[in-house]
């Protein structure tokens, strides 16, 4: 049968049997149109970790995996993973798609950097980020067959640190033709893929504007003023409006919550976190509440399994690690814990307050003290 037909006779036969509850093991991506499915008929449908059917007592001998989980199921053992509200799902697909873009823009930058170091032109050198306006106006001129090093220091932009002769001495190289010829279709891969991110950006707008509450008018403007002009510098302030309306609540009013993070955290939990009955539960499930294995009263260096963490708790241990430097509440605990116990441990104590923060204000509508302290 048609893989289409297939997944009707299983609901036929599900909905003949009287079946309610449906509980599914994850196996890569296969599970989700049968999930989807399943799910959009009105059935419960609880999908399962595997590693939990380990704490189960007993052992299910030759049973075959589908009656074991049947069984389990049946006594009520098994507890169904978090997956929020459908239409967050479909957020997340793209927005996870979109992270997946900006990992390969990433790689085509890294690869135009290296062929600009093969032909001894060290543009990362002479700025700071050769993807902001001067770098790219550089790359994109040496593409165009420009070679002077002086018309090319030309295009600096006025607010760079360094001086006309020292761009000009790290612009000097050799201008070999399988090196420009790498750089040019680095960067023509790199423009296609900002356009593929717009589209991407686009998409994710078009669906936060069907997931917004009538009701929600705009949001406050930002409480840091910095935060405020970054926001505005780099357009991401209609994506921030778009947030709020989802959830009612401005996440990037934390001090190191970006709009890039506040979408992350929305589309992989969702604006409704009554899941986690406590805020020791939400950090749990992101990885982020300290574990420190003890085996005979001795600590064990080996990680435990399932301690990876998930795209919400790296998101926030990269917010955390922008707070290294800001003059905040948050900036000055992450200095105290950098000086006792090191970068790494603050990070992660950083990224934890982050996290209880974030659930504290989509679940209670508490709001961010701010610069007035933290407790």
């Amino acid at each position: 049968l048609p893989r289409t037909e297939t997944f009707k006779v299983i609901k036929r036969r599900l909905q003949a049997e009287g079946v309610e509850s449906v509980a599914m093991e994850s196996t890569g991506v296969y599970w989700i149109p049968v999930y989807e499915l399943l799910e959009h008929r009105g059935m419960e449908v609880v999908m399962v970790d595997a590693r939990q059917m380990k704490h189960v007592p007993g052992r299910k001998t030759d049973m075959i995996d589908c009656q074991w989980l049947q069984l389990l199921h049946s006594c009520g053992l098994l507890r169904g993973a978090f997956r929020p509200a459908d239409a967050f799902c479909r957020l997340r697909a793209v927005v996870r798609q979109k992270a997946t873009l900006i990992d390969e823009k990433a790689d085509w930058l890294r690869r135009m950097q290296k062929s600009l170091d093969q032909m001894n032109v060290r543009v990362h050198r002479a700025v700071s980020d050769i993807s902001g306006t001067t770098g790219m106006a550089m790359v994109r001129a040496i593409v165009a067959g420009e070679r002077d090093p002086r018309k090319l220091a030309g295009l600096r932009d006025e607010r760079c640190c360094r001086s006309l002769r020292e761009i000009i001495e790290e612009l000097t190289g050799n201008w070999r033709e399988d090196h420009l010829f790498n750089l040019k279709e680095a960067l023509a891969m790199y423009d296609f893929i900002l356009e593929r991110i717009a589209a991407y950006e686009a998409e994710i707008q078009r669906i936060l504007a069907e997931l917004a509450q009538t009701h929600v008018g705009p949001a406050p403007a930002p409480s840091n003023p910095n935060k405020k002009k970054l926001l505005r510098a780099r357009g991401q302030e209609p994506l921030r409006q778009a947030l709020y309306g989802v959830c009612t609540a401005d996440l990037t009013r934390i001090d190191g919550v970006s709009t890039s993070t506040a979408e992350v955290v929305l589309s992989e939990l969702g604006p409704d976190l009554s899941a986690f009955p406590t805020e020791g539960h939400f950090v749990s499930f992101l990885k982020l509440a300290p574990k420190l294995a003890i085996s005979g009263g001795k600590p064990i260096r080996k990680r435990p399994k399932g301690t990876a963490s998930t795209r919400v708790g790296a998101a926030l241990r990269m917010a955390a690690l922008t707070l290294r430097n800001s003059k905040t509440a948050l900036g000055g605990s992450y200095r105290r814990l950098a000086r006792r116990k090191g970068a790494s441990v603050a990070v992660f104590a950083t990224a934890r307050k982050l996290a209880i923060l974030i659930y504290r204000m989509l679940r209670y509508g508490q709001p961010y003290p701010g610069r007035r302290g933290l407790q």
